[in-house]
C-alpha cells in the first residue's frame, strides 16, 4: 500500500481531515459516567448505546459496523440498547428493504442483561400502512426482534435484574401530519410507560427523541438515553447548525442535567437526508451509572 504524500498527511491532520474526512471514515467510543443517590447500594450498570443506524447511507458500511460490534463486545457492557432509526434510502421501497438489511447487520450482539430497542421516527415513517392507520404494528419491529432485540413500545420491564426498571418510550415524531394536523406528532405515552414501573426503584428511560426531557417529573428517572439528533450531523467548530427538535439545538448532543435526572444524547452512527457528516464522528456510546 502506497504511503500518503506529505500533502495528504498534512490534509488529514488539518481541519478538512479532522472535520470532513474523519467523520466518514472512522468511529469513536464516547464514554459517560452518571452517578445518582438512587443507585446507591446497587451494582454499577454499563450500557452500550447504538443509535440512528440509517442503513443504506454512508458513513455506515459493513466494515464500519463490524468494527463497532467488535469494539462493543470488547467493552463488556451489561446491557445493549438501540435507540431507533434503522434505515435510510431514496425511495420508500428502498427504506423498507434497508430496514431488514440494517437489522441483520446488528444481529449477533449479546450482553448479560440483554439487548433492547425503541423505535425512531424514521422507523414509523418507513411503514406507509402504519402511517395511514395512525398505529402499529410497525414493519421494522420483526426485523429488530429477529436480530435479537426486544422492542419496547411504551413499555417498562426488569431487564434481568430486579433492582431497576428499563422503560422504552415510542417515537415522539412517529406520524407525519396531514392537512390540519401538526407537522409531526407522536405514538409516545409516557404515563402508560411509567405505570408499568411501580415502586421506588430507579428507572432508565429510552427515548429516541430527547424532546421529552424537560417534561419529565418523575424523580425515579435517573437516566434518559436519546439519539435522533446526530449531534446536528453538520457540526462545524463543535456547534450544531440545525437539529430536528421542538427545542432546536438545545439538546443536540452530550450530557444535560435537570434535577435528579440526567440526559445523554448520543451522536449516533448514520445520516439522514444527506449521506455525510461534518464535525461529528459516528459513535458508540458507553454509559456507566453508579451510586455517588
Amino acid at each position: 500500500m502506497r504511503r500518503p504524500s506529505r500533502f495528504q498527511a498534512r490534509l488529514m491532520r488539518g481541519w478538512i481531515g479532522r472535520e470532513v474526512l474523519a467523520p466518514n471514515l472512522r468511529f469513536r467510543v464516547q464514554r459517560w459516567q452518571v452517578t445518582s443517590p438512587l443507585w446507591a447500594e446497587r451494582p454499577a450498570l454499563r450500557i452500550a448505546v447504538l443509535s440512528d443506524l440509517h442503513w443504506g447511507y454512508r458513513p455506515v458500511t459493513e466494515r464500519l459496523l463490524s468494527a463497532i460490534k467488535t469494539r462493543l463486545t470488547a467493552l463488556s457492557p451489561d446491557l445493549v440498547v438501540f435507540l431507533g432509526d434503522l434505515s435510510e434510502g431514496r425511495t420508500d421501497a428502498e427504506k423498507r428493504r434497508n430496514g431488514a438489511l440494517g437489522a441483520k447487520q446488528l444481529a449477533g450482539l449479546d450482553a448479560p442483561l440483554g439487548c433492547f430497542a425503541v423505535l425512531g421516527n424514521h422507523d414509523w415513517h418507513d411503514d406507509l400502512a402504519a402511517q395511514e392507520r395512525r398505529g402499529g404494528p410497525v414493519g421494522h419491529v420483526p426485523h429488530l426482534e429477529a436480530a435479537g432485540f426486544r422492542v419496547l413500545q411504551n413499555a417498562s420491564l426488569r431487564p434481568g435484574r430486579g433492582d431497576f426498571w428499563l422503560a422504552g418510550l415510542d417515537s415522539q415524531q412517529a406520524f407525519k401530519g396531514r392537512k390540519g394536523e401538526p407537522k409531526r406528532f407522536g405514538a409516545d405515552d409516557l404515563a402508560a410507560t411509567l405505570e408499568q414501573a411501580p415502586g421506588e426503584d430507579p428507572i432508565v428511560l429510552l427515548a429516541h427523541e430527547p424532546d421529552i426531557f424537560p417534561d419529565l417529573d418523575d424523580s425515579r428517572i435517573v437516566l434518559t438515553l436519546s439519539g435522533h439528533m446526530h449531534a446536528g450531523q453538520i457540526r462545524p467548530f463543535g456547534r450544531a447548525l440545525y437539529a430536528p427538535s421542538r427545542h432546536g439545538t438545545r439538546y443536540a448532543y452530550g450530557r444535560y442535567e435537570d434535577g435528579a435526572n440526567t440526559l445523554i444524547v448520543s451522536g449516533g452512527l448514520g445520516c439522514s437526508t444527506i449521506p455525510f457528516r461534518i464535525g461529528i464522528v459516528p459513535e458508540l456510546t458507553l454509559v456507566e451509572i453508579s451510586g455517588p
